[in-house]
């Protein structure tokens, strides 16, 4: 039976927007025929692991997400036509060293892109944004980019480069002078207050920042451009090819600080990955065409989420305290849907009891208010009563027959 993976869809020229995915699709061209899978161009809200890539083994009725998980699940339940293209077979020291450096890579390579196409917010507005655009159907555009946007932006606090967001900045200075404001200040226009901008003011916050981002991106580069990347596993090739794909985009890119530095100091690494590339994908800008690409159908496995409910799922993640509330249960939903699929009953959270007080209570205060608004207004000095008008209807079928007579007549 074929497997199925679900992926992010194609951008900047690669198969795929996000690193896993890159690297789950290479690995699955290396090892596996194109008659036993399917890629399909999908997004989180629409497989059951709300995370991709997620890998759908209708066999054993199984969802996976996650780069290193999909690759045990490939290993430990293979197609008919897989097989391992390593060679020579790897040794133990080479299979830990490829476990080490494939971990090394999503923990610290991700933040890194992470604040070359997503905190930055010229390259965001100007490349990233647009192509989630792309990406996705109507109406989910105008949900989940943000929504990812704040999960990379998660990913690369810990650098401690949000400055790198323009629009936090533009809102902070908003909020102090609204502040200002409030405290009966008097606010002055910075024009009266400033002479002539030197060149620090000019300058974007990614040029501010250039030193201390080059310094982020070789403090990993270092590390990975130093690997023999071809005596590595399958697995660790492809997961190379994944990360630093997204991390040498430059093409529509206004801030190219990330590609600049990999490609100008690590030629070695961007020529293996370019190399890998093509062997992987074909000759050619867009060889990943011609994998098995199939259309996203309406019902994923028996997971039935029509678009409106996944823009649904998107408004409520950002409602104030409810939106927390949300995820666990949307969370928690998915994963009983998961287990049922595979015959295992779960009995309802916490959170789909919460949410199933908050709907009849929403429901009684709105047949409340509808009964309230049909009320006389209080206090009015004549109440009216009407008699109903009798007609041959309420008489059965002899009236229905009744009045047929009189139309006719």
């Amino acid at each position: 039976m074929v497997i199925q993976l679900y992926v992010w869809g194609p951008a900047f020229g690669l198969p795929s927007i996000d690193a896993e995915c890159i690297a789950a699709i290479a690995y699955l061209a290396q090892t596996t025929s194109k008659a036993d899978y399917q890629l399909i161009q999908s997004s989180p809200s629409a497989v059951p692991t709300n995370h991709l890539p997620a890998l759908h083994d209708p066999s054993t009725r199984t969802w996976v997400s996650g780069y290193t998980s999909i690759l045990r699940q490939l290993q430990s339940h293979p197609p008919p036509s897989f097989h391992d293209a390593t060679f020579p077979p790897p040794t133990p020291t080479i299979q830990a060293d490829s476990k080490a450096y494939t971990t090394f890579l999503s923990t610290n390579a991700t933040p890194l892109i992470a604040l070359y196409l997503y905190v930055s917010s010229a390259n965001w507005a100007a490349s990233t944004r647009p192509a989630y655009s792309k990406i996705l159907p109507m109406p989910l555009p105008w949900t989940e980019p943000a929504q990812l946007r704040q999960a990379m932006s998660a990913r690369a606090e810990h650098l401690g480069m949000s400055s790198l967001d323009t629009d936090v900045e533009t809102e902070k200075e908003e909020q102090e002078a609204a502040a200002a404001r409030r405290a009966g200040w008097i606010s002055i226009p910075a024009s009266l207050t400033r002479g002539p901008k030197n060149v620090g003011e000019v300058m974007a916050p990614e040029e501010k920042r250039r030193i201390r981002l080059e310094g982020l991106a070789r403090d990993v580069l270092d590390v990975i451009g130093e690997v023999e990347w071809a005596k590595l596993t399958m697995g660790a090739r492809c997961a190379v090819l994944g990360w630093v794909s997204l991390m040498i985009v430059d093409e529509g890119v206004p801030r190219r600080w990330l590609a600049e530095v990999t490609r100008g100091k690590y030629p070695g690494l961007v020529e293996f990955v370019e190399d890998f590339g093509r062997e992987t994908f074909g000759v050619g800008p867009r060889g990943w065409e011609r994998l098995p690409w199939v259309e996203e159908g309406t019902e994923v496995q028996g997971f039935n989420l029509s678009l409106s409910q996944r823009l649904g799922h998107g408004v409520m993640y950002e409602v104030p305290w409810i939106g927390e509330v949300w995820r666990r249960w949307w969370a928690g939903r998915r994963r009983r849907e998961v287990l049922e699929y595979k015959g295992i009953k779960q009995a309802p959270s916490l959170d789909s009891l919460v949410f199933a007080g908050l709907g009849i209570s929403a429901l009684t205060m709105g047949a409340a208010i509808w009964y309230w608004r049909t009320l006389p207004r209080f206090g009015a000095s004549i109440q009216r009563w009407e008699r109903p008008i009798l007609t041959m209807g309420g008489l059965g079928a002899a009236g229905a027959f009744l009045s047929s007579v009189f139309d006719e007549l």
